[in-house]
């Protein structure tokens, strides 16, 4: 016990480091709560980060003409939010290093215990203070739970821009478009439209060739089908001879 009084310093350094390190858990659990719990109203919220969120989503579905990939989207824009000048996965590992540099300093106190030739009994609080820090630290990542507050998040967000704000922009477009005389398209048929134009030209314009090699075709080359054109109207013919002679014979 006299060689953890006689470090002072260290003492002091480790546990400021591991207070700091679960301060930063506590600052990052609490803005993702209050992100969840705007998220819930987006269509009325003033959070400014969920605002930067509809904003870049209305551009880039303008843009785009629709955004293909929604949850793509919402992860990018996660990844992005920052706390000061910290985003939320760096401030998370900020918080990782504190307490690295915690036990570290515990470990320097035991070391330097260990060289002015203190007994196992004076170092021992070094240790216990690191290994109480770690469970503190560990337990309190738990009870924050980023992860699950992380996913909470996504899912409002990319519920809230998939089923209610990618509508509204849809419906926007096609009364701006009824608005300028345009008839609104399907988006899965503007991209459609001009192949089939394209095809529907090629076909039009190769039927009068396809009708001049028909003529010129020899009788070998005939198709089965023509010939029993032929056959037709070669037994119609018939019928109509016969049909005068008998009118002659009764006649």
């Amino acid at each position: 016990m006299t060689s953890f009084m006689e470090n002072k310093e260290l003492v002091a350094m480790t546990i400021i480091l591991l207070l700091l390190s679960i301060l930063c858990k506590f600052i990052t659990g609490i803005f993702l709560n209050s992100l969840i719990k705007e998220a819930e109203n987006m269509s009325a919220t003033e959070n400014k980060v969920l605002k930067q969120c509809k904003i870049k989503f209305r551009n880039c579905y303008k843009l785009n003409d629709g955004v293909p990939n929604i949850p793509v989207f919402v992860d990018k824009f996660i990844n992005r939010i920052q706390i000061g000048k910290f985003s939320m996965d760096g401030l998370s590992h900020f918080a990782g290093q504190l307490m690295m540099l915690s036990v570290f300093f515990a470990g320097a106190g035991a070391c330097k215990g260990i060289i002015d030739g203190k007994t196992l009994g004076e170092i021992l609080p070094f240790y216990l203070m690191s290994f109480l820090g770690l469970y503190l630290y560990f337990s309190v990542s738990g009870m924050v739970d980023l992860n699950g507050k992380r996913a909470a998040l996504k899912t409002s967000l990319t519920d809230y821009l998939e089923n209610h704000m990618a509508v509204r922009l849809s419906v926007l477009d096609e009364t701006e478009s009824l608005i300028n005389g345009d008839t609104p398209l399907p988006k899965a048929e503007k991209g459609k439209k001009q192949p089939v134009l394209k095809t529907a030209a090629v076909v039009e314009a190769s039927a009068p060739v396809k009708k001049e090699r028909v003529k010129g075709m020899p009788l070998q080359e005939k198709s089965l089908a023509e010939e029993r054109l032929e056959e037709q109207v070669f037994t119609k013919n018939q019928e109509k001879e016969l049909e005068e002679l008998l009118k002659e014979f009764f006649a």
